[in-house]
């Protein structure tokens, strides 16, 4: 099985970027790391040692209804995106209407999936501007339980985002990724780190079945029994 960060580069379509591509690189190589098992990461596993270069472009949503989450923590990037301050506000603050309507679905599916996505963006810049270009990472995280209602995630574009504030649409001329957050084969290592996790339930082997040969069956009517007859006449 090939480990994830290999996983990651092969199943995601990179950003044009490679500055931004590292960043997203960091960011969820982090994220798998802090998975304990095949559990996910709980909101304060993700320490912010490992992501000291990428802190700018990382945030953290808290989900207040089944698609509408709202920014808990923001990186300097996503002030600069806005031209304000995040926190408290909507993550649909960042799209415009259209935007908006398609990003509420996929903070449903980061939940409930839970899922991994990655969501191409384009801001439309005005006359003589070309458009700005980015990508947004969602990630899934627990907290208080069992409860996936945090999500981690980061942002970056391919420019300066300047004095105005930007809105994004969805990028149609990039692929959108989604996918299902796959279950991690514990190592006797992460068995004796993490006794508490449960390992991925292996499937029951099939119970053999012993072949028994059918029971033999006469192949001719018996012969009626003899009968006695008495004649005294």
């Amino acid at each position: 099985m090939p480990n994830e960060r290999e996983y990651t580069t092969q199943h995601r379509t990179p950003f044009h970027d490679q500055a931004g591509e590292d960043v997203l690189t960091r960011v969820e190589a982090h994220w798998h790391d802090m998975r304990k098992g095949s559990a996910l990461p709980n909101r304060v596993d993700m320490t912010p040692g490992p992501l000291s270069d990428s802190l700018a472009h990382c945030f953290t949503l808290e989900r207040v209804t089944p698609s509408v989450a709202r920014f808990r923590v923001a990186g300097r990037a996503i002030h600069q995106i806005l031209n304000l301050e995040p926190r408290g506000m909507p993550i649909s603050a960042l799209f415009t209407p259209m935007g908006r309507e398609m990003v509420a679905p996929i903070i449903y599916d980061v939940c409930e999936g839970p899922d991994i996505s990655e969501i191409p963006l384009v801001a439309p810049r005005g006359l003589g501007r070309s458009p700005l270009r980015g990508r947004m990472l969602l990630l899934p995280l627990k907290h208080d339980g069992e409860a996936v209602n945090r999500i981690f995630g980061a942002i970056v574009i391919d420019g300066r985002a300047g004095r105005r504030p930007l809105r994004f649409e969805f990028d149609s001329e990039q692929s959108l990724r989604s996918e299902p957050v796959q279950p991690v084969i514990r190592t006797v290592h992460e068995i004796l780190k993490y006794p508490d996790v449960a390992p991925v339930a292996t499937p029951p082997l099939p119970t053999p079945q012993i072949w028994e040969p059918p029971a033999l069956q006469p192949t001719s009517t018996p012969t009626p029994a003899l009968r006695l007859v008495v004649d005294n006449t």
